[in-house]
């Protein structure tokens, strides 16, 4: 439609020439007339011919895309089927617009333990260059109940739809769009694809999209443990951003300081194998925090198309300005990204190491000082324990805080009232970390504590110096969250004056705050949630909360021993702290509670896009014949209605763990094959078994594992994991249905050899139905077979069969 209203309107314009130009007027031949108008027309033809040859970035067509990836083939995940069909349907698309080259790239096996294979489908479309530029997106889901609509059919929807745009407008730089496989199993597809492409020295810049059909803010992922992308590259993305409009380019300074702590990462995408490579990389990823990933909510009807519209038209403006402009040469940079002062600094690496050896020795300069200028107190009137009382309040305060989801889980009947709620259940804690501390100025008000503010300071300093040695251990950019904190801490005790104490002193708790609080906190809440199916009873509740009381004690105490120095230093001035005691600010901070928790109290757990899960898990012993039907849950059972053979039950009470009194029968597969030894100092083993399965299973695992000592010499073409005495190998996804377990490997001449086979299947053994109003049931059969190989020695070295 665009192109025919531009011809009708160049045909008007032409009718409007003819009229009134004086050219015409002055020809007075018709044949130069005719002539005009057949020149005017071609013109138009081409015109609207190069339009046609130039589309834009069609948010309809990847929609199409999408919805064939995630609803028509459905969950990907690696190895499987799915994945496989949904490689090659990509790469027949490259194909279909005319790519030079259109292939799926097989990755023979996982990097790791897994036996497991992928693929990357690749399409090429040759430039004026051989200089390539790679658009990514990761075609894998994370599990085989989970259609990956937006983590990441969406991404790869987008880079199949660029494809189809960029097949039609000239290149300079030639294009080779990927769709990998593997992403969720720790980015296989990408990593084989970096080490294996045999034009990889030709690659000089990669954007990847993984995750584009929410409306939430577009992050931009930047780093890899040792560096990140060059800063040409981020300030490109956030320019053209901002041109389209959306300004929308969001990056989570504190999430990636904590994301990149260690090698390997936590989160991460496709992006990364190449910018380890030296090659400049950026990923934009929305919906981290509001999209349900991983989970069987992540389904096409939550997808947004003008969203999809806007990482394609990102990705889209970038290519066109390093077509027409050029790739600039740095390839990588070494900063650390803040947005401040409405734009974006660029810490540099040297600069943040600098701050933390500034902040250590202005502690110790902090310490000295305040030690210097003691108080001299006589020894029979100095208060003792003052630092152990102030741990006691801390603990305190760490268990108000968690008092008020405690209350929430009580009064809702639910293990995780807060899971669509979160941001509000934060606001909730902060107010009864209020009231812990008023309640704890009232437990303590008979308790002396010491006026010397040096007995506070060398508490805070000292806690936060070890907080910043143990996250250095980490990165420089980690230990620089309390370095910042123990900068504030010294300036407390240098700075003359009260107010400019007391204004350190508010400062200072500001950066750990905000390592805590990262803003992908409720992915990393909710993740928590998800796998809350670990934690069973009572005892393993109260360890948690431990585990989490400890926690925010290390954080905040040294914070607390600050306050208490600048209490103890400033307290003439600070006197009136005192009627914070006063019991109308407990009744206050009381109202406030209980207004604020029954508006609370009013928001749903969980809806339509937030769901907990509930697994019926089906256990059979191959050898032994026994069998047990459960019901597990990472949430309590509300309204679970279960109905299997004769069994007809309605489960609502606060447990999320039960029993199904069903028997059954689960032989699904045998084990073959034989082995033999050949005996010495040490035993050599040589296996050939196979096991063979009756029906698609899942997941498989062969354990192996000497009763003596440890498993040597290992030699086998399949990948394994091997720890001492066990050897692992482990098939995932969609595994043949015939496994051939080749290996040799040498044991102890006394050891037996306990094998154990533990096969996972999609289905249940008899039909068994589970529903739930906000929850998603998985059915899993796990079938388990176990022996112990006992080989008899005899007097001499001999090859025999087992």
């Amino acid at each position: 439609m665009k192109n025919q209203h531009f011809i009708f309107g160049f045909y008007r314009l032409f009718i409007y020439l003819g009229a009134k130009s004086q050219i015409l007027e002055l020809a007075k031949e018709k044949a130069v007339r005719y002539f005009l108008i057949f020149a005017l027309g071609l013109m138009s033809l081409f015109v609207a011919s190069g339009q046609a040859q130039t589309p834009d970035f069609n948010a309809d067509s990847a929609y199409a895309f999408l919805e064939h990836l995630c609803v028509k083939i459905g969950p990907r995940p690696m190895g499987s089927a799915n994945e496989r069909a949904a490689l090659k349907w990509t790469a027949e698309k490259f194909h279909s617009f005319g790519a030079d080259s259109a292939y799926v790239m097989i990755v023979p096996e996982a990097r790791g333990t897994i036996n497991t294979n992928s693929g990357v489908a690749i399409g090429i479309f040759r430039g004026a260059t051989d200089s390539t530029i790679v658009i990514g997106g990761h075609i894998d889901s994370s599990g085989r109940e989970i259609p990956g609509a937006n983590d990441d059919g969406s991404g790869t929807a987008c880079v199949i739809e660029l494809a189809r745009v960029w097949s039609q407008r000239p290149r300079h730089f030639t294009l080779l769009f990927a769709a990998f496989g593997g992403e969720e199993s720790g980015l296989v597809g990408s990593k084989y694809f970096v080490d294996h492409y045999a034009a990889i020295d030709k690659v000089k810049l990669m954007l990847q999209i993984d995750m584009a059909g929410s409306t939430e803010m577009l992050i931009p992922f930047i780093d890899v443990y040792t560096h990140q992308a060059p800063e040409w590259l981020v300030e490109d993305a956030y320019a053209i951003d901002r041109t389209l409009g959306y300004n929308s380019l969001d990056y989570p300074t504190h999430f990636f300081s904590l994301n990149n702590a260690f090698k390997g990462g936590g989160a991460g995408s496709d992006h990364q194998p190449f910018l380890e490579k030296n090659i400049p990389a950026i990923d934009f990823t929305a919906g981290v925090n509001t999209s349900p990933i991983h989970t069987q909510r992540d389904k096409i009807d939550f997808i947004s198309k003008p969203m999809l519209a806007r990482s394609g038209r990102l990705v889209d403006a970038m290519l066109t300005k390093y077509q027409e402009q050029g790739i600039p040469a740095p390839k990588k940079g070494n900063y650390m990204l803040w947005h401040a002062f409405a734009g974006r600094l660029y810490l540099p690496t040297w600069l943040i190491s600098v701050t933390n050896l500034l902040a250590v020795i202005l502690g110790a300069l902090a310490f000295y000082w305040s030690r210097k200028n003691r108080l001299t107190i006589e020894k029979s009137q100095r208060v003792k324990f003052s630092g152990f009382k102030l741990f006691f309040t801390m603990s305190l305060i760490a268990i108000f805080i968690q008092l008020g989801e405690a209350l929430m889980q009580v009064l809702k009947g639910l293990r995780y009232p807060w899971f669509v709620p979160l941001n509000h259940y934060l606001w909730f804690a902060a107010l009864w970390a209020l009231a812990g501390i008023w309640f704890a100025s009232q437990l303590t008000r008979r308790w002396n504590f010491s006026p010397d503010p040096y007995v506070y300071a060398k508490r805070a300093l000292i806690g936060l110096f070890v907080l910043t040695l143990l996250f250095g251990f980490a990165t420089s950019r980690l230990a620089f969250y309390p370095a910042l904190s123990l900068i504030a801490l010294s300036l407390a005790i240098f700075l003359p004056g009260a107010a400019l104490k007391i204004a350190a002193t508010i400062l200072a708790p500001v950066p750990m705050i905000r390592l805590m609080f990262f803003e992908m906190f409720p992915l990393g809440a909710r993740s928590l949630a998800e796998s809350g199916e670990g934690i069973n009873n009572l005892i393993e509740a109260l360890l948690y909360s431990g585990f989490l009381t400890v926690v925010i004690i290390i954080w905040y105490l040294p914070i607390l021993y600050l306050f208490a120095y600048t209490l103890a230093s400033s307290w003439p001035k600070l006197n009136a702290l005192k009627s914070f005691r006063h019991p109308i600010v407990g009744f206050v901070i009381l109202l406030a509670i209980v207004a604020y928790g029954g508006y609370l109290f009013s928001f749903p757990a969980y809806n339509n896009l937030w769901r907990a899960e509930l697994q019926v898990n089906a256990d059979y012993n191959l050898r032994s014949g026994k069998s047990q039907l459960r019901l597990t849950g990472n949430e309590f059972f509300r309204n679970v209605t279960i109905t299997a053979d004769t069994l007809r039950r309605r489960l609502d009470a606060s447990i999320n763990e039960a029993e199904l009194p069903l028997s059954f029968q689960a032989d699904w597969f045998t084990l073959a094959g034989a082995d033999s030894i050949l005996y010495g100092r040490q035993n050599k083993v040589q296996t050939a078994w196979r096991v063979i399965s009756e029906r698609p299973w899942y997941r498989v695992a062969l354990v192996l594992r000497a009763d003596t000592l440890k498993i040597s010499n290992i030699k086998t073409a399949l990948k394994y994991a091997h720890n001492k005495n066990a050897l692992t190998f482990t098939w995932f996804a969609d595994p043949p249905e015939t496994l051939q377990i080749a290996a040799d490997f040498s044991i102890h001449p006394e050891a037996k050899l306990i094998r154990q086979v533990t096969a996972v299947y999609p289905e249940t053994p008899i039909p068994v139905n589970v529903t739930a109003e906000f929850a998603d049931v998985v059915y899993r059969t796990t079938v388990t077979y176990r022996d112990t190989l006992a080989y008899a020695r005899t007097n001499s070295a001999k090859l025999v069969s087992h």
